[in-house]
């Protein structure tokens, strides 16, 4: 008797740990190969420099003006569960530079609205190893409607591509990173 309930609080315990283990799903593994689908405005490639510690590739982004780097139709498309966007991001300039995260889902694929239709996350990045944490909790788009995480049509880095907004890069420099270790976590 007395080892049934040992056993049973060992299970217990077991599956308590394992429910609150961290969700991560990696959205590209450049250490597998594997390259971004979708591209305008840069020239890119993976790069053995500039990655997070326990990578051994990166990608680099060479924006030459506006352009972005990404999947559209994505293999891992639910994201449902999921609460962040991590990556490390290099900065090779020798100044800030902000980025912005772009998420569509199936109601901003294609949408007549455009851009409003996007949920925009921007961040800044300093020279040199960033690590990047960007919130889909609440995330909402430009027009005020939620993310469905049920289905992600595309998700893409981009530089420039919102020169209405104060907070986007003015001027017609161009501008390298490197992103590592690219992945959702709950």
């Amino acid at each position: 008797m007395k080892i049934k309930s040992i056993l049973l609080i060992i299970l217990v315990a077991l599956t308590a740990a394992t429910a609150t283990e961290a969700k991560i799903m990696r959205l590209l593994n450049f250490d597998k190969g594997d390259m971004p689908s979708s591209f305008s405005g840069c020239e890119m490639g993976l790069a053995e420099e500039n990655f997070e510690k326990g990578c051994s590739l990166s990608l680099k982004a060479v924006f030459s003006k506006i352009g972005w780097v990404g999947e559209y139709a994505p293999k891992k498309a639910c994201w449902t569960g999921f609460k962040q966007i991590k990556f490390s991001a290099f900065n090779a300039a020798d100044k800030n530079v902000t980025l912005t995260f772009v998420v569509k889902d199936q109601i901003s694929n294609g949408n007549r609205e455009g851009k409003k239709t996007w949920i925009v996350l921007p961040f800044p990045l300093k020279p040199g190893m960033n690590e990047v944490t960007l919130s889909l909790e609440g995330a909402k788009a430009q027009d005020g409607r939620s993310i469905d995480l049920k289905k992600i049509i595309q998700w893409h880095l981009s530089f420039k591509m919102f020169p209405e907004e104060s907070w986007e890069e003015k001027g017609s420099d161009s501008f390298t990173v490197f992103i590592s270790n690219i992945r959702l976590e709950n």
